[in-house]
């Protein structure tokens, strides 16, 4: 019986620590009726393997009150305040919105560059465009990412409805440009703020609402 105790404790010893990501994946498990809880551990491995497979380093903070589910720098992609998130569908489509920002940032597959570092801050009619040309783009593919689960998993539509269904904002996003594109002109017009006092920013993470939260980031894996 001693012998029995001892292996237990050794095996639970050793199991390997869960990371953020399991931690947060185990809150929207429970949500799932029994039978598909085992799905979410396919969604969490899915996950794992498109992140390290392309070596994206994504980071996120347990809160940060920057209006954004999501925001990609050029160090790393961070995920806002995931445990607030009110479905497995919303934590989905946020991380893989912003990992398709990180592919947009890679000419050689895409051709696009980034708007903050690489455009005239004084032509936001330019900005703009490309701006809004990159989140619907990050939203289609965030959106298809989501299918591909569904279908992938078999998941029964009446499931996927109510445990990966989308909050309002998320799902009429692409009709909200005038919204989105105030928010930007909010963002520039203070970057160029940044540079009257000789703080050059090259990236969103140069701006006071990201900058304040960089020692704050923990590892999502």
């Amino acid at each position: 019986m001693r012998n029995i105790i001892k292996r237990i404790i050794k095996e639970v010893s050793e199991e390997k620590p869960k990371s953020n990501l399991n931690r947060l994946l185990d809150k929207f498990k429970m949500k799932f009726p029994e039978q598909y809880r085992d799905k979410v551990d396919v969604i969490e491995k899915f996950v794992v393997d498109y992140i390290t497979d392309h070596n994206f380093n994504v980071k996120f903070l347990n809160y940060c009150n920057t209006g954004f589910g999501g925001v990609r720098t050029k160090d790393q992609i961070i995920i806002c305040s995931p445990q607030t998130m009110n479905t497995l569908g919303d934590f989905i489509y946020i991380v893989f919105h912003e990992i398709r920002h990180e592919e947009q940032m890679d000419k050689s597959r895409l051709g696009m560059s980034n708007p903050f570092s690489e455009y005239d801050l004084n032509d936001f009619e330019n900005i703009s465009k490309h701006y809004w040309d990159l989140e619907l783009d990050a939203d289609r593919f965030g959106k298809e990412m989501i299918a591909r689960l569904v279908i992938k998993l078999d998941i029964p539509l009446e499931i996927a409805k109510e445990q990966l269904k989308l909050s309002q904002y998320i799902e009429n996003y692409p009709s909200l440009s005038k919204m989105v594109i105030f928010s930007l002109r909010k963002i520039v017009n203070e970057l160029k703020e940044l540079k009257k006092d000789n703080d050059e920013p090259i990236d969103i993470q140069d701006h006071p609402m990201v900058k304040m939260y960089l020692d704050k980031l923990e590892d999502l894996i």
